[in-house]
């Protein structure tokens, strides 16, 4: 199963694919390789949902142990603020790449959900946003005592909101199992 994916406006078409014993990544338009890792060279699989500009999509990010990621998920950027639905391509490749690295399992590390420091950037923006809206509120409001600065305390709420939201956690393992078996389950 060829998987065609854009992730976004700054990247190009790419094919994904499971050529024998690898994972490989290729550009669409000329066939030229970008990445291939070897199934035995895998040591991470990540899945995560990311936005996709209104919607939200499944990233899958295989990693191995050089470091190198071959990235693709299921929707793909078509123009700005529009992504089309790929699961059809998106499912198929999972479960196969999953079947394929069921008998390493011990050795690889599943995981899903965003990485510790996207969190912790996402926590560190959002409190800031906070604390200054918090901060102009009270100087405003209580201070000089003008009622614009009610304006700032849902800005204030939000902040802490989404504060929460992103508190740094370390992202949670998942059984392979579950994504593996035959590509046309």
């Amino acid at each position: 199963m060829i998987h065609i994916d854009r992730r976004h406006l700054g990247t190009p078409r790419t094919e994904t694919f499971l050529d024998g014993e690898s994972l490989v990544q290729r550009l669409a338009e000329d066939g030229s390789e970008l990445h291939r890792i070897a199934l035995s060279d895998i040591r991470r699989v990540r899945l995560a949902v990311e936005m996709a500009a209104q919607a939200r999509q499944v990233v899958c990010r295989v990693t191995g142990s050089d470091g190198r990621e071959i990235v693709f998920g299921s929707m793909r950027f078509v123009s700005p603020g529009v992504f089309e639905d790929i699961v059809e391509t998106f499912q198929p490749l999972l479960r196969e790449l999953h079947t394929a690295l069921m008998a390493r399992r011990a050795e690889i590390e599943f995981l899903e959900g965003q990485s510790v420091a996207f969190m912790w950037a996402m926590f560190l923006l959002s409190g800031a946003i906070a604390l200054l809206a918090g901060f102009f509120l009270i100087v405003l409001f209580f201070v000089q005592e003008k009622p614009m600065g009610l304006f700032l305390a849902p800005i204030a709420g939000i902040g802490f909101w989404l504060a929460g939201l992103f508190r740094p956690r370390k992202p949670g393992t998942y059984d392979p199992a579950k994504y593996a078996g035959t590509a046309d389950q």
